[in-house]
């Protein structure tokens, strides 16, 4: 019978998933979200999926496609060696995008099921084991993430299963569970396997039995902690082809986004790392009467320690530095604490119950403390920064379950506290789920995902098979959807959106080559509109609506064209026409830009140019904003430039008739300083982007040099300028005109030694050039120590050439190029993994030759007895 009613429950519990799934978010759109779920969760392992098709490797080192070509552990955050990624490569008849939708799903069901198969064990009232697995279900980061920031909670399965998997160490000694848990943990979400880690030590090191006395408890603590330990370090080695390598790439680039230890808070934590938040536990306000319940004294001792390290990690801001990296501290880290939490609840309700029949009076006043203390808490925070609008209904939520506790000491059947609990995190789950603006309607996914310009695109892959870039410009929520999507193995892009990132091409685009700027997220390094900068990183094919400057049109389409550019530069070519760094850096734009068209860069050149060479660019001309006073808003001439009061977005015409004749480019760049620091600012210029972030956002990308590059209505000899919302000024404007046909005939002569029949084989490329004049070989590779150059099978030197992109030295001749790569790190990963699986197989022959010698003596035992 009991068997019954537990199978009945798991179901109950897989289905109640599918059904909140369906009523917080499939009603209204796909199971995805508009912001990193399409541009990354989706995308990337789709990325990792293609490339393992087309090379067979599982442990590949870069990803030639992305971001110009970077170390592939730049993207291991998205679940690059994941077990629910890897089994997508056995169903290549599945789109990933439906794939990760169908097994986020799955997950949030098998966290939910197997929370219950573990608490069950450790609670004797099966009912309040039951609506506390509903408890936790409800928990608002658990859904809201499955389809939002999915490496927050996809975890979960792995460490309920390692949960599982202690009692079982605890208990017979067997580590098989508790292994695969936390390696499915590490090898699934990296960044939050470490909370997870430190949430199985904390109920190790308070799983005891209650009737041993504190120094047998001591010892056991100590005992079982050191044990534990050595099997997470274990786990740790068996991942090691993943940590390491990734390790690396982290360490090998600075901060970004917050501030580092400087950022620390020594306040009380702000209630939502609790409370409702999807960016925190989640919980009602039961969690923290409960934590707080348990601490008082009366309470078990075990539950009491449990309970007062819970407090300590989410009070004390140092553990959520150490949590979040030493990057900044954040409410996320402490998501993979819910299992305790919920688990502390369930036994706060159960210790009520088991004496409540103590019908004493100044026992209940006792226990009615942990409620006056939270509805302090909440009313001392009321004023934290986003919990404004919560700390009512939390007061009311601190009042229900005082009210729930009075009925539940009065009746003692049914866990009412837990019960009304659920109901709270039902309705505040449905709100912030129904409130996020993140969901996707059907129709605009289809349309980002299923295409004429998908099919456009392969053609052209099919036709065309050198080597160049290939990028979408769809603008604003579609281009963002598309950063970090390959529709083909054969297609390289400039763009990326990462944790992680090469610095030094980051610091290309945005401060040696100045690029615009048109999104708020820092590390968003998007797809550009710039001409001179698809010249010189080769994207041969644009897809689009309009055509950028130099493109023609090859291809109609009715979700976008597809426009093609003979003059870019190659990716890889042999050069002699060399400036010095030095002199480059000397440069201001948009001659930063321009050079780079008709001068190769490199280190130890002596001078810009041959005597009496001059390199073209562009000359200064005309540009003003006209002031007007209107309801929309204000513009002002002052003696610095311009200050603009814009209550909505302005658009204004403006004249060019300083612009030469055959000056078919504008070059604009200006200061902007926003006077509402905490509001975003952007200004357009001819369909093109610029923002500057709020100062508050958390990857602030701080773009106060605004520069933007395009191509003016040559016919009506204007531009469009928008302004965009906000009191900011305008100063040191400057403009320039030029003539693009004309820069790009200067360019031939550099790209006349062009790397050709180039073949990519996993984690190297081959081509075959011609030189009559030893130079440089000049690629659009961004830089990375760990590239190796072979020419004619002979390793050179590499060198950082254009500031920021992979160079070497060739002399003249006929050559084979060589260009290789090996993930820093991987070597010493895998002898890690090795490592870890060969303790672990000495393990298991340790177990079986212990448990043959143990039926071996009995077996003689009973020999002897008859």
């Amino acid at each position: 019978m009991k068997k019954r009613i537990f199978d009945l429950t798991g179901i109950v519990l897989i289905l109640g998933t599918w059904v909140l799934c369906w009523l917080f978010v499939m009603q209204y759109g796909v199971f995805g979200s508009k912001v990193d779920w399409i541009s990354q969760h989706s995308v990337i392992p789709d990325y990792f999926r293609q490339r393992f098709y087309a090379t067979g490797d599982l442990f590949p080192d870069i990803a030639w496609n992305l971001g110009g070509g970077q170390n592939i552990y730049n993207f291991s955050y998205y679940g690059l060696f994941s077990p629910v990624i890897l089994l997508s490569y056995l169903l290549p008849f599945v789109e990933m995008d439906h794939y990760i939708m169908f097994t986020s799903i799955l997950s949030f069901s098998a966290s939910s099921f197997l929370f219950y198969q573990w608490l069950k064990r450790n609670l004797s009232d099966r009912v309040l084991s039951r609506a506390a697995a509903v408890l936790f279900t409800l928990a608002t980061p658990l859904l809201y993430h499955s389809y939002n920031q999915l490496m927050f909670v996809n975890y979960m399965p792995f460490l309920c299963l390692a949960l599982l998997g202690v009692d079982a160490y605890c208990q017979k000694r067997k580590k098989g569970l508790l292994i695969a848990g936390v390696c499915g943990m590490i090898l699934t979400s990296f960044y939050f396997s470490i909370g997870g880690m430190a949430a199985i030590m904390l109920y190790v090191l308070t799983k005891f039995e209650r009737r041993e006395n504190w120094k047998k408890t001591g010892v056991k603590m100590f005992q079982r902690g050191t044990r534990t330990a050595g099997v997470l370090f274990l786990c740790v080695c068996i991942c090691g082809i993943l940590l390491v390598p990734t390790a690396l790439v982290l360490s090998s680039r600075g901060q970004s986004g917050g501030g580092g230890i400087s950022s620390l808070s020594w306040t009380l934590m702000s209630p939502l790392r609790l409370l409702y938040s999807p960016y925190g536990v989640g919980m009602s306000a039961l969690g923290i009467v409960a934590l707080l319940g348990n601490i008082f004294p009366g309470s078990r001792r075990q539950d009491r320690l449990l309970s007062l390290g819970l407090v300590i990690l989410f009070t004390v801001p140092v553990f959520g530095w150490i949590l979040n990296g030493g990057l900044y501290v954040k409410d996320k880290v402490f998501i993979p604490f819910l299992p305790l939490v919920v688990l502390e609840i369930a036994r706060y309700i159960q210790e009520l119950k088991r004496t409540a029949w103590i019908k004493n009076k100044r026992r209940m006043a006792f226990h009615i403390l942990p409620y006056l203390a939270a509805a302090a808490f909440i009313c001392i925070q009321r004023d934290t920064a986003g919990f404004r609008q919560y700390w009512l209904p939390a007061l009311a939520d601190c009042a229900l379950m005082l009210l729930l506790y009075l009925v539940y000491l009065k009746f003692n059947r049914y866990p009412l506290p837990v019960f009304g609990a659920c109901l709270i995190l039902f309705f505040s789950g449905w709100m912030v789920n129904k409130n996020s603006a993140n969901m996707i309607p059907a129709e605009t996914y289809e349309k980002t995902v299923q295409t004429d310009v998908t099919k456009a695109m392969k053609e052209i892959l099919e036709e065309d098979t050198g080597w160049y870039r290939m990028e979408e410009q769809a603008g604003g929520a579609e281009e963002l959807a598309d950063i970090d999507r390959i529709r083909d193995i054969r297609q390289n892009v400039t763009s990326m959106y990462s944790s992680a990132y090469n610095e030094d091409y980051m610091e290309f685009r945005n401060k040696t080559f100045g690029l615009n700027q048109h999104f708020r997220n820092s590390m968003m390094q998007a797809v550009s509109d710039n001409p001179l900068f698809l010249q010189l990183m080769g994207v041969k094919y644009v897809t689009g609506q309009k055509a950028p400057a130099g493109y023609q049109l090859l291809k109609e389409g009715k979700d976008g064209n597809l426009y093609v550019n003979e003059s870019v530069s190659p990716l890889a070519y042999v050069t002699s026409d060399t400036m010095g760094e030095e002199a480059y850096r000397t440069l201001h734009f948009p001659e930063n830009q321009t050079a780079l068209l008709q001068k190769a860069v490199v280190k130890d050149a002596d001078s810009t140019a041959k005597q009496g060479e001059t390199l073209e660019s562009m000359s200064a001309c005309g540009f003003s904003i006209p002031e007007q006073n209107t309801k929309k808003g204000k513009i002002e001439k002052t003696d610095y430039g311009w200050e603009v009061e814009a209550k909505e977005e302005l658009q204004l015409t403006i004249p060019l008739d300083s612009l030469g004749e055959n000056q078919d480019l504008l070059a604009l760049s200006f200061r902007l300083t926003n006077k509402k620091p905490n509001q975003d600012v952007y200004i357009r210029l001819q369909g093109q982007t610029n923002r500057l972030t709020a100062e508050n956002h958390e990857y602030a990308n701080h773009n106060r040099d605004f520069s933007f590059t395009v191509q003016p209505d040559m016919e009506k000899r204007q531009v469009t300028l928008i302004l965009g919302k906000g009191h900011y000024e305008i100063s040191n404007l400057k403009a320039y005109g030029g003539n693009l046909e004309s820069l790009q005939a200067n360019s031939k002569k550099l790209y006349q030694n062009p790397l050709e029949q180039v073949s990519i084989e996993d984690n190297q490329l081959t081509g075959k050039v011609e030189t009559s004049r030893a130079g440089y070989l000049i690629t659009s590779l961004p830089f990375d120590e760990h590239f190796r150059v072979y020419v004619d099978g002979k390793e050179v030197q590499t060198e950082k050439v254009n500031t920021a992109f992979l160079g070497a030295q060739v002399p003249k001749g006929n050559h084979t190029i060589t260009i290789a790569y090996r993930a820093p790190g991987k070597t010493a990963g895998l002898l890690l993994t090795g490592g870890g699986g060969f303790l672990l197989f000495l393990d298991k022959v340790k177990i079986k030759r212990r448990s043959r010698k143990k039926k071996n003596g009995m077996r003689r035992n009973v020999q002897k007895a008859a």
